[in-house]
């Protein structure tokens, strides 16, 4: 690895690779290539945030971690706020940490859809059980929580499949208890597994580093053109040259940059999300929520298309929730040990669009339902509602403002298998993909079977981004799958060049 400064104080870099981010892709992408030896320059836009140092109420750890404070909307009617990870370890430092793998038959058909090669469940496999090893993905020992509890006997009284859920933790005491950035390191994010190791192999990352351009001549990438802020917070340009690009800035950020560096086709034309409505349920006696910061239970009856399960809970985070009803669901705070937040998920058929803003650090985004969604969503808000009465709950709040909350299980009934009102319906969503999905239908897919940008030789997309469509699951563990396997990929891929090139010039 080679670097220098510019005379004009400019750092220029050399490597064998460059990845762009830091999260589940990035460091997955990172552990393969160091493991092979090669010399590798990281390039991630946020900041470092210590687990052990930052609160996960605290104001400063959203706005340190979280892109635009944990809110940004796409466009639409109505409007989907997303959050996205802008740290070192990207997403993975503020997500639940649920590990799932993609539905066996969902593989099976995005290869199909797609012509994605070598893309069965048992070729997938072992990258599956790379990232579960990678995280320590295992059930939750000892009481989960009353918050818990409320999911498991709700689905079970309604006779439905409930299941308990890994995480990737460490088996420290309380590591089933963290979330958002973990004040106490037990949670297997990026930033405690991957990246130290991929550091220690001599990686080096530069954090608020944001790349700003990838320069492509003659169906290669030249180098790629970033800023960074330095102790002082000065902004130095920075550039960098190496054999291979990794583009993992997530299913957002991805096709942004690639579009800003002239590359358009069938990029960002296809993004997909799970759109996510949740409840609040008042109860008679405390969840004490808090405690466990996220139930570890979901009702999986209705998998892949639909699932339910619980939210992050903290005082301060249940309080934002409040707020987007506040005049008629203030009075809640009162009550907030006696309440629990949970979410119904579903498998969207809508998609969306990603496109730069010339001056603009944020891309826009525009998202739109199908109209099957609506349906699917009144369907799981239905079957959320169900759960909570059937687990004892007083009172449930949809989240639709100005809704006043259902007494009785009689009265979830009244959206039922017709949309809900698209005016007052609050949705979000923390799983975005598919932006630049892969496979040989040319005609559909931005990037190969294994991640390469179609008419570049050297560039390569490893992260959510290439989850070929909705997964219905958390989608870290198939992000590092897809991750481990391009990387693979591209040192056969880089190995194979070499040996054509040796051999141009041999003759």
């Amino acid at each position: 690895m080679k670097g220098s400064f510019h005379p004009r104080n400019e750092l220029q870099l050399e490597a064998d690779a460059v990845i762009i981010g830091s999260g589940a892709g990035g460091a997955s992408v990172a552990d393969v290539l160091t493991a092979a030896g090669l010399s590798i320059i990281m390039l991630e836009e946020g900041k470092h945030i210590p687990s052990s140092s930052a609160s996960p109420i605290a104001r400063e750890a959203f706005s340190a971690a979280w892109r635009g404070g944990g809110i940004t909307a796409s466009i639409g009617w109505p409007p989907i706020t997303y959050s996205e990870g802008r740290c070192v370890g990207g997403g993975t430092e503020i997500n639940s940490a649920i590990t799932q793998r993609a539905d066996s038959d969902l593989i099976d058909q995005w290869r199909k859809l797609n012509k994605i090669e070598n893309f069965t469940p048992d070729e997938l496999a072992p990258y599956y059980e790379r990232a579960e090893t990678a995280v320590n993905a295992s059930l939750t020992s000892g009481p989960l929580g009353r918050a818990t509890d409320i999911l498991r006997e709700g689905g079970q009284a309604l006779g439905w499949k409930v299941s308990e859920l890994k995480r990737g933790q460490r088996g420290c005491k309380g590591a089933n208890r963290c979330s958002y950035v973990c004040p106490n390191g037990a949670k297997q994010s990026m930033a405690v597994t991957l990246l130290p190791k991929a550091v220690d192999r001599g990686m080096r990352l530069l954090a608020q580093t944001r790349v700003d351009n990838i320069r492509i001549e003659k169906r290669r990438v030249t180098e790629v053109l970033a800023q960074s802020r330095d102790a002082g917070g000065q902004v130095v340009p920075v550039r960098v040259k190496a054999g291979m690009v990794f583009v993992c800035a997530g299913a957002i950020h991805t096709p942004a940059l690639l579009r800003c560096s002239g590359l358009r086709e069938r990029i960002g034309d296809t993004l997909r999300l799970h759109p996510t409505i949740k409840a609040t349920a008042l109860f008679n006696e405390p969840v004490d929520a808090h405690q466990s910061r996220l139930p570890l239970t979901a009702i999986t009856e209705f998998m892949p298309e639909q699932r339910i399960g619980g939210s992050i809970f903290t005082p301060a985070v249940f309080g934002l929730s409040l707020a987007e009803d506040w005049t008629n669901r203030g009075d809640l705070m009162r009550d907030w040990r006696l309440c629990g937040s949970y979410y119904g998920m579903i498998r969207s058929r809508g998609v969306g669009s990603v496109r730069p803003l010339p001056g603009f650090d944020e891309p826009l985004v525009i998202f739109k339902l199908a109209p099957e969604d609506w349906i699917a969503l009144s369907q799981v808000l239905t079957r959320l509602g169900q759960a909570m009465f059937a687990a004892g709950a007083r009172k449930v709040f949809p989240s639709i403002s100005g809704h006043e909350g259902w007494t009785s299980p009689d009265q979830v009934h009244e959206f039922w298998n017709k949309p809900l009102p698209k005016g007052a319906t609050n949705l979000m969503t923390v799983h975005l993909f598919s932006s630049c999905p892969p496979g040989e239908h040319q005609d559909a897919c931005a990037v190969d079977s294994y991640g390469r940008v179609r008419g570049v030789e050297n560039l390569f997309v490893a992260d959510a981004s290439l989850i070929p469509e909705a997964p219905g699951v958390n989608p870290q563990m198939t992000i590092m799958a897809l991750a481990f396997r391009v990387a693979e990929a591209a040192l056969c891929h880089s190995a194979e060049e070499r040996a054509r090139s040796a051999a141009r010039d041999i003759n």
